[in-house]
């Protein structure tokens, strides 16, 4: 079977909405303020993990939470499309956001992952990063590809266009590896 193989280069972002207990959360204030720092700061570095003694919390990845990465709208960010191994199209962020055209060039669907303002209060954790954001692959009975068929999710968060998720004919495409390299992390909690 033919396999279709999409790559998403460039800035991304991943956001984590931290999904925390009570307890727990009030037991990590307690230890903010005995280091005079804010909890924020303290989620966001990896020793903090390692004090806890804690040994199904070893970092930020290991918190229950409610992840979204994405690519940003940049001018680094780009997506291959390969088909039968030939590479069918490459094209910029640009083209994807592009609301100025008569004719848009690929189906997008709005996806309000994060409403207009309207964020659930907690903590949040948001990590910047560069490189190969993600590499994701279906298996099609099709013998040609049809660029209509896919549905690119877009959203927004922070005044920043993302890209949320990938369908080909509303199947979800299957993750294959990522590479990137960390260029900013911060954390922010709304009450």
């Amino acid at each position: 079977m033919p396999q279709i193989i999409i790559n998403i280069f460039g800035e991304g972002i991943e956001i984590r909405h931290l999904l925390l207990d009570p307890e727990i959360l009030e037991q990590w204030n307690e230890i903010a303020c005995r280091k005079n720092k804010v909890i924020t700061d303290l989620i966001t570095d990896p020793f903090f993990y390692h004090a806890l003694r804690n040994s199904n919390i070893k970092s930020l990845e290991n918190i229950n939470a409610n992840l979204v990465k994405a690519m940003l709208d940049t001018t680094m960010s780009q997506i291959e499309i390969w088909f039968k191994r030939h590479k069918v199209i490459k094209f910029k962020s640009y083209e994807l956001f592009n609301e100025m055209v008569l004719f848009p060039l690929f189906q997008t669907k709005e996806n309000l992952v994060f409403g207009t303002n309207d964020l659930q209060s907690g903590l949040y954790s948001v990590k910047k990063e560069k490189g190969l954001l993600r590499s994701i692959a279906i298996e099609i009975s099709d013998e040609q590809l049809n660029l209509d068929d896919f549905i690119f999710e877009v959203s927004s968060f922070q005044n920043n266009r993302i890209l949320t998720n990938i369908t080909y004919k509303n199947k979800q495409l299957r993750f294959i590896k990522s590479d990137t390299l960390i260029t900013h992390q911060s954390a922010f909690e709304i009450i």
